[in-house]
C-alpha cells in the first residue's frame, strides 16, 4: 500500500485549494520535509516546526523564528484518526490561524476523496490484470488460486465467470448501463466486454431482471468452476466466444447464452479461416427457416414430433424439411456424424 499523503497527492490537492487565497500554503510529511508548496523553491527543504508538530506540538510560528521558518500557522493533517502530514499557511498567525483551521478540514477531506480514487484506480487496475491474464491463459493452476486468494474482496470456490457484449464495452468499467453484480466480485472491460467474476457460493450474480438500458445486452456465462483449473478453462472458452461473437446464436432472442450449449460455436471459433469458409458453403443453399429446423431438430433430440411442435409445424412438413435440407446440402440431419457437420456449417454461415 503507498503512502496515503504522497508529493503527487499532496501537490494535487493545494492546486485545487491555493487560487483562491492570497497566503503561502505548505504541505509536510511527519517527518518536516516540505513535499508540496504555493512556493516551488520549498519543496525538499527541512521545516523543523512542521516536524514537531507531527510529533504533537502546537504549531504557531512568531516572527521571531528563524528565517527558514517563516511566520504563520502549522497544524496536523489526520487520516483515520493517524497523522499523515503537516499543513502550513504563512502569514501573520492572527490573520492566518482561522484559514489554517478552514484548510485543514477542507484538506482532510481532499486527501480523503483522492485516495479513493487512487484505491479504486488500483483495484480497477488489478481487476484488470487478473482477468486479462485468466482469459488469455496465462494464469492457470496453483498460480490462479493465489491470485484469487490474494486480492480484494476474497471470492472463494465456486467461481462463476461472464461475459457482458453490450453497446458499452468501450467505455470504462463504470460506464452507465454497465450491470453490477450485489456481492463482492472483481470485473473489468477488456477484449469487447464486460468480465465479471463472482464467488457462486455467495449468489452475487448479474441482475437478470432486464432494464431499459439492458436490452440490447447479450451475457455469455461460463456456470460454475469448483477449482482453479475448470475456471482457466471456462474463461479461456469465453475468451474464444467473446473475439468469435459473430458466431452466436443471437438469432432467437436469447439475452443469456450458456457456455454449456455453445460447444458448436466454440469449436468454430476455433477452426482456421478456410475451414471455416468451407463449411460455410455447405450450407450456402439453405433459408432461414432451415436453419431454424436443422436446430429445432437437434435441441429436441432428432424427433421429427418435437421439430414439428417447437416450430409448429405438421410433422410431414418437418420431415420434408430435412429431405429438403439433405438434398441441398449432401448432409442427413437425421445422421449423427452428417448431423454434426451440418449444425458446424450453420454456425459457421453466421460469419
Amino acid at each position: 500500500m503507498p503512502p496515503p499523503l504522497s508529493r503527487e497527492l499532496a501537490q494535487r490537492v493545494i492546486d485545487q485549494v491555493a487560487p483562491t487565497l492570497e497566503f503561502n500554503i505548505n504541505v509536510m510529511d511527519p517527518s518536516g520535509v516540505i513535499i508540496a508548496s504555493t512556493d516551488a523553491a520549498r519543496i525538499g527543504s527541512m521545516h523543523a516546526v512542521a516536524r514537531a508538530v507531527a510529533a504533537g506540538e502546537p504549531g504557531i510560528v512568531h516572527e521571531a523564528g528563524p528565517a527558514s521558518e517563516r511566520a504563520g500557522v502549522n497544524l496536523p493533517l489526520r487520516l483515520d484518526g493517524d497523522v499523515v502530514g503537516v499543513l502550513g499557511v504563512t502569514g501573520p498567525p492572527e490573520r492566518v490561524a482561522p484559514v489554517a483551521q478552514v484548510l485543514v478540514l477542507t484538506t482532510a477531506l481532499l486527501l480523503e476523496r483522492e485516495r479513493e480514487i487512487d484505491d479504486t484506480a488500483r483495484r480497477d487496475a488489478a481487476d484488470r490484470d487478473l482477468l486479462g491474464a485468466l482469459v488469455a491463459g496465462e494464469l492457470e493452476g496453483p498460480a490462479l488460486s493465489a491470485a484469487l486468494d490474494s486480492g480484494l474482496p476474497e471470492l472463494p470456490p465456486p467461481w462463476r465467470l461472464e461475459a457482458v457484449l453490450d453497446d458499452q464495452v468501450a467505455g470504462s468499467v463504470d460506464s452507465p448501463g454497465g450491470p453490477t453484480p450485489s456481492g463482492p466480485h472483481r470485473r473489468a472491460r477488456f477484449g469487447g466486454a464486460l468480465w465479471v467474476l463472482t464467488g457462486a457460493r455467495s449468489g452475487s450474480r448479474l441482475p437478470e431482471e432486464p432494464t431499459k438500458d439492458s436490452t440490447s445486452r447479450v451475457v455469455l456465462d461460463g456456470g460454475t468452476s469448483t477449482d482453479a483449473l475448470e475456471l482457466a478453462g471456462s474463461a479461456q472458452a469465453l475468451g474464444s466466444l467473446v473475439a468469435a461473437r459473430g458466431l452466436l446464436p443471437l438469432h432467437d432472442g436469447r439475452r443469456t447464452l450458456q457456455l454449456v450449449d455453445l460447444a458448436p460455436e466454440l469449436s468454430v471459433a476455433g477452426l482456421p479461416p478456410a475451414t471455416v469458409a468451407a463449411l460455410a458453403r455447405r450450407v450456402a443453399g439453405l433459408r432461414p427457416e432451415h436453419h431454424r429446423t436443422v436446430e429445432a431438430y437437434l435441441a429436441g433430440g432428432s424427433s421429427t414430433s418435437a421439430t414439428a411442435r417447437q416450430l409448429y409445424l405438421h410433422r410431414n412438413t418437418a420431415i420434408q424439411r430435412l429431405d429438403r435440407i439433405t438434398e441441398l446440402t449432401g448432409l442427413d440431419p437425421r445422421v449423427p456424424g452428417q448431423a454434426a457437420t451440418l449444425q458446424l456449417a450453420i454456425v459457421a454461415s453466421r460469419r
